[in-house]
């Protein structure tokens, strides 16, 4: 548990909706500004999260697991990379593209359900989130955090994660350490020309998998929206096979009334001589009565 009051509230903040976030941030910082005036202007200042880094905060909060085994595959491709084990990476490669595949589903759908859908652009976003993650320590433990204000992004192995994090550092001691001695490393290779081709190898070979996952994603978006539209297709074509039933229908009931209305018209017309009639025959009665009196 968060024990820097910042963080505490940073952490409330960014598990919200992103429609409830300025809100509860004022409300916050009204309720401390009469004891900690700092405290309440450092709560003041705390962005609300783009949508890719909100949905990224929430993998965290309910996907837990599914992300530190993206992120724990990340740690071994970039021991992969230190090594230039081209059979791991090639492995690692594969399973990576797999994780974020479905853990992109799996984020779409979370979206859903806590009634903030997304569009695609933003899935993007969260995938190259997710690979900034995999490929650079700092930016796996700001991903952690569960606070980031924006998505991530890798150039080449490095992450510019200044800024991203809200309410307090995400970097770790140990995630220096790490970050330090791969940079050390990446150094005495750049030095040798052999384990500089290897690198520059194992850059396009990452490049080629990025855009594969990128062409599986586009793919199965279009495949998601073919599946709507012929969805859609098919509710059109009910309704207007319902439609033309009514208007069937319409057009009997149509006829019938106008077959009612007719024989109406001639009722009322006999009726009309029954009661000339009745009249009639009333009148020479009362003449006949008064004769014989």
């Amino acid at each position: 548990m968060p024990t820097d009051p910042l963080t505490a509230v940073a952490d409330e903040l960014y598990g919200l909706l992103p429609d409830e976030f300025t809100a509860m941030r004022n409300d916050r910082a009204h309720e401390v500004r009469g004891d900690d005036r700092e405290l309440a202007s450092r709560i003041q200042e705390l962005r609300r999260p783009s949508p890719a880094g909100w949905l990224v905060n929430q993998l965290v909060r309910h996907r837990a697991g599914h992300l530190d085994a993206i992120l724990d595959v990340g740690a071994e491709l970039r021991d992969a990379q230190d090594e230039l084990d081209a059979d791991a990476l090639s492995r690692l490669t594969k399973q990576r593209r797999q994780l974020i595949a479905a853990i992109l589903r799996d984020a779409g759908e979370l979206a859903e359900e806590l009634g903030n859908p997304v569009r695609g652009p933003v899935l993007d976003e969260v995938a190259q989130t997710l690979q900034a993650g995999m490929s650079d320590a700092t930016a796996a433990d700001a991903m952690r955090s569960g606070r980031l204000v924006r998505a991530l992004a890798a150039v080449g192995l490095e992450v510019d994660v200044d800024g991203a994090v809200a309410g307090g550092p995400a970097l770790t001691a140990a995630t220096g350490a790490r970050r330090a001695g791969g940079s050390k490393a990446r150094a005495s290779e750049a030095s040798e020309s052999s384990e500089a081709s290897a690198a520059a190898d194992v850059a396009a070979r990452e490049a080629r998998e990025r855009a594969e996952q990128r062409t599986e994603m586009a793919a199965a978006a279009l495949k998601e929206l073919d599946g709507r539209v012929d969805e859609h297709r098919k509710w059109i074509a009910d309704i207007t096979s319902e439609r033309d039933q009514l208007e069937g229908r319409l057009r009997t009931v149509e006829s019938e009334l106008a077959d009612a209305e007719r024989k109406l018209r001639s009722v009322a017309r006999e009726r009309d001589r029954a009661a000339r009639a009745l009249e009639l025959a009333s009148a020479a009665a009362e003449q006949t009565r008064d004769a014989l009196r």
